[in-house]
């Protein structure tokens, strides 16, 4: 089952690995025809490090997504009318693409909801200077148990995130062995445990909500990153109606639901503004750790 909740699904269509090796075009480096890694490339090398360093694990199939289709012919049909192409006759890659790959193995346990550790990337053609000669080309990788990833190269991440360049997949393959194993996973789940083990009363969850909307409006605040009103207000509404994330019976809430809340109401946000607030979140949350 594709997993929604990674992917920003947008203009995006589901993809297949063999679709990506046997019916895709690679692109190339224009001035002295060296070819680019493929999608497929890209996939398998993260793949193989993930086997590498995580042996023995249950590893998922890595789930893909594709955009911004790049349609093109072969030249024996270079003078035919689109309609009268034959299949065999066109020629078709996708600019960008995203994967994520799930270790259902890999779990751990906050506020009584079970994560699953997510591995995977993000690329686009329109990094790389294909027009030119043979270039590191640009990978964007990332590892956590909460993410999301949009095909706009947006991936916001509770573990790490980090680009990759590379000019052969072998090389692509090792640098991503050398990401995944300087990823601290006990550290970040120390880091949400603490989230899970904060607990606000509805005073404190309104007084969090007064204080986001003041500092919204004070003109002396950097707001790049600040939820507006219309966040704040799906917030809101989820404390009182989200059945995972909502408060409990008392009004009390763990800082983990707001977390979460907060996540579910930035998916109101524009593209172009969601990786901000995303990494915005734990500094609004940071000052209100307070343990009772």
């Amino acid at each position: 089952m594709e997993n929604t909740k990674t992917f920003i699904l947008a203009n995006t269509q589901p993809a297949s690995l063999f679709a990506l090796e046997q019916e895709h075009i690679v692109p190339v480096f224009a001035k002295d025809n060296e070819r680019a890694i493929s999608h497929a490339e890209f996939v398998h090398a993260i793949y193989d490090a993930v086997k590498h360093v995580y042996s023995g694990e249950q590893i998922q199939p890595a789930e893909i997504r594709v955009s911004h289709p790049i349609h093109g012919r072969v030249p024996e049909a270079l003078h035919k009318k689109p309609d009268e192409l034959m299949d065999h006759e066109k020629t078709l890659y996708y600019e960008r693409m995203m994967f994520n790959i799930q270790l259902p193995s890999q779990t751990v346990m906050l506020d009584g909801h079970q994560l699953s550790l997510s591995i995977g990337g993000v690329k686009s053609y329109s990094q790389d200077r294909l027009s030119g000669k043979l270039t590191p080309q640009k990978f964007k990788v990332y590892v956590g148990y909460q993410v999301s990833v949009c095909s706009n190269l947006c991936v916001s991440a509770d573990g790490c995130v980090e680009v990759l360049e590379a000019s052969h997949a072998d090389e692509l393959f090792l640098k991503a062995i050398d990401f995944l194993e300087g990823y601290s996973e006990q550290e970040l789940f120390a880091s949400l445990k603490e989230y899970a083990s904060v607990s606000w009363s509805r005073e404190e969850f309104e007084a969090f909500v007064g204080n986001m909307r003041v500092l919204l409006y004070d003109p002396k605040q950097d707001t790049r990153g600040m939820f507006g009103d219309t966040q704040l207000g799906h917030m809101t509404r989820g404390y009182f109606e989200n059945e995972h994330f909502g408060a409990e019976e008392g009004g009390r809430i763990s800082l983990w639901s707001v977390y979460n809340l907060l996540t579910e109401a930035n998916k109101s946000s524009y593209v172009d503004s969601y990786l901000d607030r995303m990494q915005f979140i734990p500094k609004m949350l940071e000052p209100w750790i307070v343990k009772h």
